[in-house]
């Protein structure tokens, strides 16, 4: 019998957002036959929690930042003996390739970016800071994981990374559970409108902002369902009330199941101004949902076949918005097209395989 390769994965929590959501999926279908696999949360939370296989080993770090859990990891690491730690998400990345050298030598060290750094770094209070960090420590890193080839590119031509260390890999999808969750008996939507839907944090990266001005230009037929809790939800309320938006407008919240809701609307809709790969569109896409989406830094163009899985426009021009979502409304998609462009890309099976490659 072959001796199992143990991995140890670190995640800062299970949280509702999309690089949680892509972990539980890995997590779930690797193969257990071959790994021993073990999970340790910076503070074991969040809603992916209960998609976690039993066989997984959990340890909550207890701390409510990745920087306090840095003595935890080195501790954990050293007791566990792991060959190979993955992690994902930036602070944590960077904080465990700044402390490598003091780590076992005999480990492979793997990091998920989970965004296009270049554009994320400049969010950060001190941006300067943190492309020095990237670039200076990054590289401790023996694989790198991309979610697209955009991420890349901005990780070799912003930080200096060396090339033959990023792997891109592509987003995995779950299309038999979307499957399963997106039946529902009851109809969510008017079905005298055509129903608009956008899927995610409500924070300054997702550019809701954008889509509010695109919805006020359109005429009452069009509705327009937001899933999704954030930091933005107050300044997004006040935006539906100046833009007299209220009765074409839903903020439900966070939903533990959104597939029900791909599954009856009309069209999905991304304004983010930069993504690393959205998740949602691959699920809207899953379903024959098609998307229309900025064509902002990030994967999304990678995603987007123009015409064939829904259209791609330039990044923040609204009125390209408007335009484009009325002629979605009319345009004639083939919805067994866009189901078997994910198929064909994103199945777990296509992309586990690809994990289990590096792992």
């Amino acid at each position: 019998m072959d001796v199992k390769k143990k991995i140890l994965f670190i995640l800062p929590s299970l949280r509702g957002g999309g690089a949680e959501k892509v972990m539980s999926t890995i997590l779930k279908f690797l193969d257990s036959s071959k790994y021993e696999i073990t999970l340790a949360l910076v503070k074991k939370e969040g809603q992916f929690l209960k998609d976690i296989p039993e066989h997984i080993n959990i340890y909550d770090l207890q701390v409510n930042r990745s920087r306090y859990a840095i003595f935890k990891i080195i501790k954990l690491i050293y007791r566990t003996k792991p060959n190979t730690v993955f992690s994902t998400l930036g602070y944590l990345n960077l904080l465990i390739a700044i402390i490598r050298p003091i780590l076992p030598k005999n480990i492979k060290f793997i990091a998920r970016e989970s965004n296009t750094v270049s554009i994320q770094n400049k969010r950060e209070k001190y941006p300067k800071l943190f492309d020095f960090l990237y670039k200076s420590f990054y590289n401790r890193f023996d694989i790198i994981v991309a979610q697209s080839q955009y991420m890349k590119e901005d990780l070799v031509e912003n930080f200096s990374i060396i090339t033959s260390k990023i792997h891109v890999i592509y987003n995995p999808v779950d299309i038999d559970t979307i499957k399963i969750k997106s039946t529902s008996e009851i109809e969510l939507f008017d079905a005298s409108k055509i129903n608009l839907l956008a899927v995610g944090r409500l924070s300054y990266q997702k550019g809701f902002e954008n889509l509010l001005h695109a919805l006020s230009q359109l005429d009452e037929t069009y509705h327009l369902t937001i899933i999704g809790d954030g930091q933005e939800k107050e300044n997004l309320l006040d935006l539906v009330k100046n833009l007299n938006l209220t009765h074409k407008v839903d903020l439900i919240g966070f939903q533990d199941n959104p597939y029900k809701f791909m599954k009856q609307a009309n069209l999905y809709i991304l304004s983010s101004w930069y993504e690393g790969l959205p998740n949602v569109v691959l699920e809207a896409n899953s379903l024959g949902l098609p998307a229309i989406a900025f064509a902002c830094p990030g994967g999304t163009s990678e995603i987007i076949n123009d015409g064939v899985n829904g259209f791609l426009i330039e990044c923040g021009n609204i009125e390209k918005m408007v335009e484009s979502i009325k002629k979605a409304n009319d345009y004639r998609f083939n919805i067994n097209i866009i189901k078997e462009s994910v198929v064909t890309r994103n199945s777990v099976v296509n992309i586990i395989g690809k994990y289990e490659n590096i792992l």
